[in-house]
């Protein structure tokens, strides 16, 4: 018996299926306000971590997708991987994951908004995942290491990397917050009993 190819985009699409799953079976079941409490002054509730990543991708996507329209134009095709990232945007998958010591400030226009009910948040951040698992659907094909686009980020628009980076980047970032979000059920003062095991 011969065993699928295994392809970078699809290893991305079962990276996103992880955290989806973990969100929906870890921080769902949670109550309205295990959500969205705060564990202290300047730290985000589960329901900010979420908003967060849902808008982030949602603008990142927002990038991307002309440039993955422009490549199909342009004929930057065909490719499957596996894909470079380029010394810069190893870093910034690197970053992505494990920022270090100091946590990153989130750019302005990322910022999560507050006060948002559970309910809102998780349509949000499910639908932003939706539009990242079609986006990489239609990626396939592309050479998404030879086609670049700029940060969304107010103030990053210097930063280019290739798609494969943002990809990556992006599902890095979606691990990293997930993870704060679920220690926040850790917290000294968490309501209720801790649903994340």
């Amino acid at each position: 018996m011969v065993s699928p190819v295994r392809t970078q985009i699809g290893d991305w699409l079962n990276e996103l299926f992880l955290i989806e799953q973990d969100v929906r079976l870890r921080l769902e079941p949670l109550t309205e306000e295990q959500f969205t409490w705060r564990p202290g002054p300047g730290k985000w509730s589960i329901a900010e971590c979420l908003d967060h990543l849902a808008t982030a991708t949602t603008l990142m996507l927002g990038k991307v997708r002309p440039a993955l329209e422009r490549a199909r134009v342009e004929g930057i095709t065909p490719a499957e991987g596996p894909y470079a990232y380029g010394w810069l945007g190893r870093k910034f998958v690197a970053l992505m994951e494990r920022p270090g010591k100091r946590p990153l400030p989130a750019p302005r226009n990322f910022v999560p908004a507050s006060g948002l009910a559970k309910r809102a948040v998780l349509e949000k951040f499910a639908g932003a995942m939706g539009e990242l698992r079609d986006t990489l659907d239609r990626a396939r094909g592309v050479a998404l290491d030879r086609v670049r686009a700029r940060s969304a980020a107010v103030g990053g628009g210097w930063i280019r990397l290739n798609l494969a980076a943002w990809f990556a980047a992006t599902l890095a970032h979606g691990r990293r917050h997930v993870a704060q979000a679920e220690r926040v059920t850790t917290a000294a003062g968490f309501p209720g009993p801790t649903a994340v095991s």
